[in-house]
């Protein structure tokens, strides 16, 4: 589904989350610093990839970068070239989703330190998610800097944010020819797809596009788990 803060599902676990990253400005005269932990979907790659993708589609794209502690740790790998390491240290507002996987990395934790000790240097604005909280983050070097850095916290959606969600992506996918979901066979498809979005967006998206699904002009409980059932 495409990445949007219209699409992006808000609830009361990531309602904070939310309003911090929708205050950040590469323009504010005190960067924000900010560090989003919570478990695993919670949301907190989805969140920061749809600011991000609405920042780069409007007039602050070029003021926006966005990358994962995953490409940090594979630039540091492969010697990437020296442009990428330079938006790191000079993009006005910089978000690293899970910084965790950088910290595994060989020279991780030192490159994360580098990194922060620039940004502060410049007055940037920085925001990084993350699983655990910043007082337990495998960090020796950067534990410092991260110290200084706002936490917020994010929860899971509730299985009333997992409706709204199959309920969105049934409208980014659906067409005329496609069978109307009844909340029945919505709270049906979130009970049997349980956390993981992914798997919520395939289900749904499968149910509304797919040619036997077509054939039903409406679909009830029953009918949804006679379609994904193996």
């Amino acid at each position: 589904m495409r990445e949007s803060m219209e699409t992006f599902v808000r609830g009361p676990g990531n309602a904070e989350a939310v309003r911090a990253l929708e205050s950040l400005s590469g323009l504010r005269p005190i960067p924000s610093k900010l560090y989003i932990e919570g478990p695993r979907h919670a949301g907190k790659s989805t969140l920061v990839r749809s600011w991000a993708a609405d920042a780069e589609r409007g007039s602050a794209g070029e003021a926006v970068f966005a990358c994962s502690g995953a490409d940090i740790a594979m630039a540091l790998q492969f010697e990437a070239d020296g442009t990428f390491f330079e938006k790191l240290g000079a993009t006005p507002i910089l978000l690293v989703d899970d910084i965790g996987l950088l910290l595994q990395a060989e020279r991780g934790d030192q490159l994360l330190a580098l990194m922060l000790a620039e940004r502060d240097r410049l007055g940037l604005s920085t925001v990084v998610t993350s699983r655990q909280p910043a007082s337990a983050c495998e960090a020796n070097e950067a534990r410092e800097a991260l110290a200084s850095f706002e936490n917020v916290h994010m929860e899971p959606l509730d299985d009333a944010g997992k409706r709204e969600f199959v309920r969105r992506v049934a409208a980014e996918y659906g067409t005329d020819a496609s069978p109307l979901l009844e909340e029945a066979a919505v709270a049906c498809i979130v009970e049997m797809m349980g956390t993981r979005f992914e798997d919520l967006e395939n289900a749904t998206r499968y149910l509304v596009t797919d040619d036997d699904c077509a054939a039903h002009e409406t679909l009830d409980a029953a009918a949804v788990q006679g379609l994904l059932q193996p």
